[in-house]
């Protein structure tokens, strides 16, 4: 079998892998279908294929969303513009030497186990590769963008989020937005500015923050912040939101059937001073369509020329049959995840929603395999391992609202949780 590992994607989770690899001397390879180190953080991708969008800025500040291991530059905005993310990850992967293993222009079609041991991966113009170990990078959670649904038909313009390029096609426009996550806020208030009308269809309440209180960022917590759980912190938070934005039904959205810390916070200093200024406004769910008309749950209709889907992605991963990732919208039960116990050789590095940011958990988990991978650490048995899935699991549907497919994590404690796994001896 080959020493060699095949690393999927050169996203901010696949440079991530590549660096821990590189700095345990691990040979590998590393295969972007994309034109250039960024994975979703770059715009245009030049494969049509991205959930950027022109205007699109970080949602979490620069302290909390960067690499441990590599400070974002003190010139760099608290809220960087996409571009200026993409820099930073191509100076990350320059500054540990992973481009020069990357394959760019090149897409996996196929991996699968290997008889006797290891990998075969499969690209797209038919070669074939053997690898020791197959660590899925690409992409994730955004695979598949996802489609609200509606009775009827609806005869105007409709389009998801990943085709969104900019407010320029919406100029007088009447426009209906679904969703209300960080996308569809972003999405809504920009639209509002030259739209004739916009509407924001939310089925589920969320929790909106400001991101900036104080003059400092809202996410950037202080060290005894950090070592509080989420039950802990939830007071703290709930007082500021009161103070700050009080209720949410205030604004005529419905109000969020969970407490503060079981599910995202969506942050937004722009999406509720759209909505009391009149620029934005919330209706609830779309029930049916009929050429321009829009319904809406409440029995209310609008005249719509176009309908902007901001209503989030399922997991895909075309490349590896079904019994190593499941069927339908949840995760494949991952130990801690990252690990399929009943795959060898297998790792997914990413493939968990934050709530704040996903490049340090990246790092930390991409650590964690490249020390597995090395034999510094080594798993539990795997019944440990399914035993722990199970609890974990458990813990998740009494703690979270939506747990995102059992992917959500509080990432201070998904932090300590890699440490621990680092330091675990069997």
């Amino acid at each position: 079998m080959t020493d060699k590992v095949c690393v999927i994607g050169a996203g901010s989770a696949g440079i991530a892998m590549a660096r821990a690899l590189v700095l345990r001397n691990i040979p590998f390879d590393c295969y972007e279908r994309g034109p250039a180190i960024g994975g979703l953080w770059r715009y245009p991708t030049g494969d049509g294929r991205t959930c950027a969008y022109p205007s699109l800025h970080a949602n979490t500040s620069k302290t909390v969303m960067q690499y441990p291991s590599f400070p974002m530059p003190d010139d760099c905005p608290d809220y960087p513009h996409h571009t200026q993310v993409a820099r930073y990850l191509d100076a990350y992967a320059d500054r540990f030497g992973v481009r020069e293993h990357i394959r760019f222009d090149t897409e996996v079609t196929r991996a699968a186990p290997a008889p006797g041991g290891g990998w075969t991966v499969t690209l797209g113009d038919g070669a074939t590769h053997s690898y020791r170990a197959v660590l899925v990078a690409s992409g994730g959670r955004h695979g598949e963008p996802v489609y609200g649904r509606f009775d009827g038909e609806f005869t105007g313009a409709q389009l998801h989020s990943m085709d969104y390029a900019g407010p320029k096609d919406f100029e007088g426009a009447r426009v209906v937005v679904l969703g209300l996550g960080a996308t569809a806020a972003d999405l809504a208030t920009e639209i509002s500015r030259v739209a004739e009308t916009t509407c924001l269809s939310v089925r589920t309440g969320h929790y909106v923050v400001p991101k900036i209180l104080e003059g400092r960022p809202i996410d950037r917590l202080s060290p005894l912040m950090k070592k509080l759980s989420v039950e802990q912190r939830r007071p703290l938070v709930k007082l500021m939101l009161k103070l700050v934005h009080g209720d949410m039904t205030q604004y005529g959205l419905p109000a969020p059937p969970y407490q503060v810390g079981q599910g995202p916070l969506v942050a937004s200093s722009e999406l509720l001073p759209a909505i009391v200024h009149g620029r934005i406004v919330p209706r609830p769910v779309i029930v049916a369509a009929e050429d321009r008309k829009v319904r809406f749950a409440d029995g209310q209709t609008v005249e719509a020329d176009a309908i902007v889907h901001c209503t989030g992605y399922r997991i895909a991963y075309p490349f590896l049959d079904e019994e190593h990732v499941g069927a339908g919208d949840d995760a494949p039960p991952l130990y801690h995840q990252v690990v399929p116990p009943q795959t060898e050789g297998l790792y997914f590095i990413g493939l968990l929603h934050s709530m704040t940011a996903l490049m340090p958990l990246a790092e930390a988990q991409s650590d964690w395999v490249g020390d597995l991978l090395t034999g510094a650490v080594r798993l539990p048995a795997r019944e440990r391992m399914w035993a722990e899935i199970r609890r974990a699991r458990r813990r998740q549907d009494k703690r979270f609202y939506d747990s995102s497919g059992h992917l959500l994590v509080d990432p201070q404690e998904y932090e300590r949780l890699m440490t621990a796994e680092r330091a675990r001896k069997e």
